[in-house]
């Protein structure tokens, strides 16, 4: 079992501390949240892959960002505590499998390495995706956990664009299939009477 140091800063924290020093004094009424986006592109052999980038045209369930696309809005903010990559594969039209990334997957896509900018300022730098297998992931418990724990709390503000870009190697392409990436953490949604 992991332990927590109840003495540390917490993602929420940290997230009000970047707000107001943005001059973004009013996050701290917004209502705190849990959040999940995420992001599906074709694994159609390229060897860039630019996360959210143009997601508003990318509908659900390929995006979940919606019409503000890689920037959220007023009064969202997301503090990027984890990710993963999972491969989505249309097996017969209507039926689709989702697995996630893992040593099994694609060898150009394992030896990637994902950076993510916020107002094109370098906020994460080349974090090699086999740490997100179990063999290499300092702190997964099992042989099945797949997801990144970032060490620090990077955090995306409201109307600001990012991007999570995946260089790879190079891949056989595969035209039933795509990568999906998805990005978690706390971080706010707007509360326009009172939060709960």
């Amino acid at each position: 079992m992991r332990t927590i140091d109840v003495n540390t800063f917490t993602a929420q924290q940290k997230n009000m501390q970047v707000a107001k020093r943005l001059g973004n004094t009013g996050l701290k009424n917004q209502q705190g949240s849990t959040v999940v986006l995420y992001d599906t592109l074709p694994l159609d052999g390229s060897t860039e892959f630019r996360f959210f980038e143009g997601s508003a045209q990318r509908n659900f369930p390929l995006s979940n960002t919606g019409s503000d696309g890689n920037k959220l809005g007023v009064g969202q903010s997301l503090v990027l505590e984890r990710f993963y990559l999972s491969i989505v594969k249309e097996e017969e039209p209507g039926v689709k499998t989702i697995e996630p990334v893992d040593i099994n997957a694609l060898g150009g896509i394992l030896l990637g390495e994902l950076t993510v900018t916020v107002a094109n300022s370098e906020i994460i730098k080349k974090v090699p995706i086999l740490s997100t297998l179990p063999n290499f992931n300092k702190i997964s418990e099992n042989q099945l956990n797949c997801n990144f724990e970032f060490d620090t709390m990077a955090v995306i503000q409201p109307l600001l664009e990012f991007v999570c870009a995946l260089r790879c190697d190079t891949y056989v392409a595969d035209p039933e299939s795509q990568l999906r990436l998805t990005i978690e953490g706390s971080g706010s949604v707007i509360a326009p009477r009172v939060t709960f």
